[in-house]
């Protein structure tokens, strides 16, 4: 897809939007024990992506812990963007992402894929990074694509 200067105003006007409305909202993510960074709401929006991203059925929460965990004792800036992001595919369409089916979530994940607004595709690729990241550096994955583990 062609990058033009209506697609640039488009995706950086709807980002705008939504950290706007964050802002005014006051919105600061509670940590629990369950969620040590990116605050329940966040998570479970973080849950409903890996579900539909990642190939292994039931693994998503597991996942999702390993990420919030990451981001716990990372830099802050990218986990506020990861959370952005993550609010701005929550609230992305007529009903929130997180209480769609798999396949409404499929659906969805695939339409911001292929979006016409560069913001929406580069959110689905930095979904899509941080779900292959966290299935391939899981044990777990490792079988599958014939890893023996660490030699050391």
């Amino acid at each position: 897809m062609k990058p033009t200067r209506r697609n640039l105003l488009l995706g950086t006007g709807a980002l705008a939007v939504v950290a706007g409305v964050i802002v005014a909202v006051g919105h600061r993510p509670m940590p629990s024990a369950d969620s040590p960074f990116l605050g329940s709401s966040a998570r479970q929006t973080l849950e409903a992506a890996l579900d539909a991203l990642v190939p292994i059925e039931g693994k998503s929460a597991a996942l999702a812990a390993g990420v919030d965990a990451f981001l716990a004792g990372d830099d802050p800036l990218l986990g506020a963007e990861l959370r952005l992001a993550l609010t701005a595919l929550e609230h992305g369409g007529l009903r929130r992402f997180s209480r769609l089916d798999l396949a409404g979530r499929t659906e969805r994940l695939a339409a911001w894929e292929s979006s016409s607004i560069n913001t929406k595709r580069q959110i689905f690729q930095a979904l899509r990074r941080v779900a292959m990241f966290s299935w391939y550096t899981s044990s777990e994955s490792w079988e599958a694509i014939g890893y023996d583990g660490p030699w050391v």
